[in-house]
């Protein structure tokens, strides 16, 4: 049966395992109900079958190349960090930073800085910020919600708007197909700088952050975590269940270890340099220029030797520098194994279930439902809501921006709207659904480098992205009839985003329910 056959029912596994998730705060469970839901559906309503075909799909979402090299990644970040514990390295640094970080708000601040930095990766920026940060945030009381927060709200944004990152040759490519494809003569490149204006809602969340970090402000169920850190010293609730434990007193650090800062800093930087270098090279660098190369870059390969090279320096560094014994070693690298098992299955599931969304043609009902409603000024704002809504129910930015590209570009070309702002409709809009979805790989990530409770992250980020979300649709709006350009919009946008979040901060902790429920109560 064709995908686009089953209409509004291609919405149903999606919907179901996010809401079972967040209300029943069982996400394996939950997630592969959704799987069987979709399985069912797919062989005609036979849940027997729907069963036997859930296993295949979660098979299916296992050996795809491109899966299986980010599971690789996890679990040689997951021996990386039980390796670093072991050294002390961490505890190290943390000491050095915490020397000089003074305040919540400057460990808050940092967080966010170290995330932007990072900019190369979303995967390496979030493990990278939220292992060196962790332990400073616990200092100071900063909930896991809000460190997880921080970590999705400045790696993806960042990173999506990035001249050089992982992104950006397959951002440029699918803008490259669709002007090859329509013969459009115009830099492919070009347009995609001229797209970063209309990125209203990446930008809107990263100015998000420093308002809220900024002021010191909170809101929503966010709000009542970080009071319960606050007053009652708990950065976890009493019922959370941490996606990762990353204790790193789970791991002791022989007593003839005298732990060095660097013995953290040297492997992250070798997994920075080598991920740079092997986006390049293994996109035809040096023989191809920098902006080509990144775009046939193979990014799971890429990040896959940054790993694996930070892995085999600390290796090298603790035998022959720390001289800790190759048992122990051994042993902390299977305890970072352990660490990110449930992760794996969490990722690996979430994968799948977003398979059979795409199978059931979530992408094309929802194009079909707002084809029949676009016109040139309501183009982008259009755009920019099914682009979210197919990323919230699929979880993952760049299979929405596969499915919208070919229906989107052509559409807005036809209609003669401004092709910066439809592609910038687009690119941010996956990231919306992405960025908020609890079957998404990087909120997944989020939580897990936090060594926060995924449903916990998703119930108190939702509430921000929303914000920034409603105010990115009211500027696609207002550009699209023509208002004012984006870089005269935005300022508004950012003064829409502190009013209200001033407001929301203001009111009392019992008139911003928790809808779905959670342990930060």
């Amino acid at each position: 049966m064709p995908a686009e056959s089953y209409g509004a029912i291609s919405l149903l596994p999606a919907l179901f395992a996010i809401v079972l998730t967040l209300v029943s705060r069982q996400v394996l469970l939950s997630l592969f109900t959704g799987i069987w839901i979709g399985a069912t559906i797919l062989v005609g309503w036979n849940p027997i079958g729907g069963m036997a075909h859930s296993l295949q799909l979660v098979i299916n979402s296992l050996i795809t190349p491109f899966n299986s090299k980010l599971l690789l990644f996890t679990f040689l970040s997951g021996a990386m960090l039980g390796m670093i514990f072991l050294s002390g390295g961490m505890k190290a640094l943390a000491e050095r930073i915490i020397a000089r970080i003074k305040t919540r708000r400057q460990a808050e601040v940092g967080t966010s800085i170290l995330g932007m930095l990072i900019f190369v990766d979303s995967y390496a920026s979030t493990m990278i910020t939220g292992s060196v940060m962790r332990p400073i945030t616990d200092q100071f009381d900063i909930s896991r919600e809000k460190l997880a927060y921080l970590l999705d709200s400045t790696t993806s944004p960042v990173v999506s708007i990035a001249v050089v990152s992982t992104w950006v040759g397959f951002e440029v490519g699918l803008i490259r197909d669709q002007f090859s494809s329509l013969g459009i003569d115009q830099s492919a490149f070009v347009v995609f700088l001229q797209s970063i204006p209309y990125r209203f809602y990446s930008l809107l969340a990263i100015a998000l952050v420093f308002i809220l970090v900024g002021m010191g402000w909170n809101f929503g169920p966010m709000k009542r975590a970080e009071k319960r850190a606050k007053e009652e010293g708990k950065v976890l609730g009493d019922d959370a269940d941490p996606l990762i434990e990353t204790r790193e007193e789970d791991i002791v650090t022989p007593d003839h270890v005298d732990s060095r800062w660097w013995y953290f800093a040297a492997p992250i930087v070798a997994l920075v340099a080598v991920t740079g270098f092997g986006l390049l090279y293994s996109g035809g660098w040096p023989s191809t220029a920098p902006v080509e190369a990144l775009k046939d870059a193979a990014t799971a390969d890429a990040i896959l030797w940054g790993v694996f090279s930070a892995c085999a320096l600390l290796l090298a560094i603790l035998v022959g520098h720390a001289r800790i014994e190759l048992e122990a070693v051994s042993d902390s690298m299977f305890e970072g194994f352990k660490m990110v098992m449930f992760p794996v299955a969490v990722l690996t599931l979430a994968w799948t279930i977003g398979g059979v969304s795409e199978t059931l043609g979530v992408g094309p009902f929802v194009v079909s439902i707002a084809e029949g409603i676009i016109t040139a000024p309501l183009l982008p704002a259009i755009v920019f809501v099914a682009a979210a809504i197919v990323s919230f129910s699929i979880g993952t930015s760049w299979g929405t921006m596969g499915i919208m590209f070919p229906v989107a570009v052509p559409l807005a070309f036809q209609l003669g709207a401004p092709l910066p702002g439809a592609i910038g409709a687009i690119l941010t809009g996956s990231l919306f659904g992405d960025h908020c979805s609890p079957i998404s790989d990087t909120t997944v990530l989020s939580s897990m480098f936090a060594g926060a409770d995924h449903v916990d992250h998703v119930n108190t980020q939702i509430p921000y992205a929303v914000l920034c979300g409603a105010v990115a649709t009211l500027l696609f709006l207002a550009t699209g009839y023509g208002f004012s350009g984006p870089i005269l919009l935005l300022p508004v946008g950012v003064l829409a985003l502190f009013v209200t979040a001033y407001y929301l901060s203001e009111r009392r902790d019992a008139d911003v329910p928790n809808v779905f429920g959670s342990s930060s109560d």
